[in-house]
């Protein structure tokens, strides 16, 4: 035997021996075609035969908005006919969306940030089809549209909202948490009215000092209207899904929130009234939103000479008595009621009223 013949059997022998000891290697899905840029509006086809069988389509979000697939299967002889799901990922192969699809036509809607992302048509066991589908894309419209790349849910990030404006906003699959900071330029109650069709959603404001600290939970669909007093300063609006908003799409959709404003309720002094000698009896009128009130009298009516002050902590308190006052001198009276806010219950008041004058008896 020749020298190059023994070569090639030796070769030949150790190509057997590598076959022998090397391990069956796992069969993956297979994708069957080159992932395709979808074009809105246009017709999609393929056949699907195994639980190996999987399609890979591209789309593109310009602005976050909804995803919508409608889909119709054709029977190729397989024991059950139909797709076993359709999947949306981001780019990053993070699963968003997961829906199953059975036999003959069906529609699906998936609420997505914009950005790019990944559509994968996939076969189960027993079943294979035909298929075509058509994609269509609809803009939600937010005031602010988000991607998933960059969104507004670290304060950090935070949108700037214009207090008194009305604001829209989309809860996509892929998010769970708006956040938007606004600026209080005096102490004030902020009315939010808030629409949706959200399954639930919850709604937390709080301020840069984290003194100021509210939580409205449970807010279900419809109108829904609550009040927060707000001293002066920066606040975050935190909107969340309710839970599970992860696997719940009735969690995902649209939103709208508008704030209005209402003043420190202003009071007035109602009575004024000598009850004896150097004694003086005040009386004004309660007001539903106030904490408390403050009232002043003074020998003048920039209130500086013999001032007294006296504070009634309670909103249904509406009268007071002053005592020591001088004999045969006039003062004057003027109150204003206040509202406590946060941790530290801060007092923050209204406008003071009209002053009365009052001569004490002699």
């Amino acid at each position: 035997m020749s020298r190059k013949m023994k070569q090639i059997m030796l070769a030949v022998i150790l190509m057997v021996m590598m076959c022998a000891v090397s391990p069956a290697r796992k069969v993956s899905a297979e994708v069957l075609n080159s992932p395709q840029q979808i074009v809105w509006g246009q017709s999609y086809s393929g056949e699907l035969e195994d639980a190996q069988n999987t399609y890979e389509y591209t789309f593109t979000m310009k602005k976050s908005g909804t995803f919508s697939l409608a889909i119709a299967t054709e029977e190729i002889g397989k024991t059950h006919t139909g797709l076993n799901y359709i999947k949306v990922s981001d780019m990053y192969d993070n699963e968003i969306y997961t829906a199953s699809v059975s036999e003959g036509n069906g529609s699906y809607k998936a609420e997505l940030l914009a950005g790019d992302y990944k559509l994968s048509l996939c076969a189960g066991f027993y079943t294979g089809c035909k298929f075509t589908f058509t994609a269509s894309y609809k803009a939600s419209g937010e005031t602010r549209s988000e991607s998933w790349l960059s969104q507004n849910d670290e304060k950090t990030m935070a949108f700037t909202y214009k207090a008194g404006t009305t604001y829209k906003g989309q809860f996509a699959f892929n998010e769970t948490t708006d956040i938007y900071k606004m600026k209080m330029t005096k102490n004030r109650y902020m009315n939010i009215q808030i629409n949706s069709k959200i399954k639930e959603m919850n709604v937390v404001i709080e301020n840069t000092n984290g003194d100021i600290h509210y939580i409205q939970t449970g807010v279900t669909p419809g109108t829904r209207k609550y009040t927060f007093f707000l001293p002066k300063g920066t606040y975050y609006i935190t909107m969340t899904k309710g839970w599970p908003y992860s696997v719940d799409p009735n969690y995902a959709g649209m939103y709208t929130f508008k704030t209005t404003f209402t003043d420190v309720p202003k009071t007035t002094v109602s009575k004024v009234k000598n009850l004896s000698s150097g004694k003086l009896k005040v009386t004004w009128k309660c007001k539903s939103k106030a904490t408390g009130y403050q009232i002043q009298i003074a020998s003048d009516k920039k209130f500086k000479k013999n001032k007294k002050v006296y504070d009634a902590p309670f909103k249904n308190y509406n009268n007071c008595t002053f005592w020591d006052l001088k004999k045969g001198k006039t003062y004057y009276v003027r109150v204003r009621s206040y509202v406590k806010a946060g941790s530290r219950e801060k007092k923050c008041y209204s406008a003071w009223s009209k002053y009365k004058t009052v001569k004490i008896k002699k």
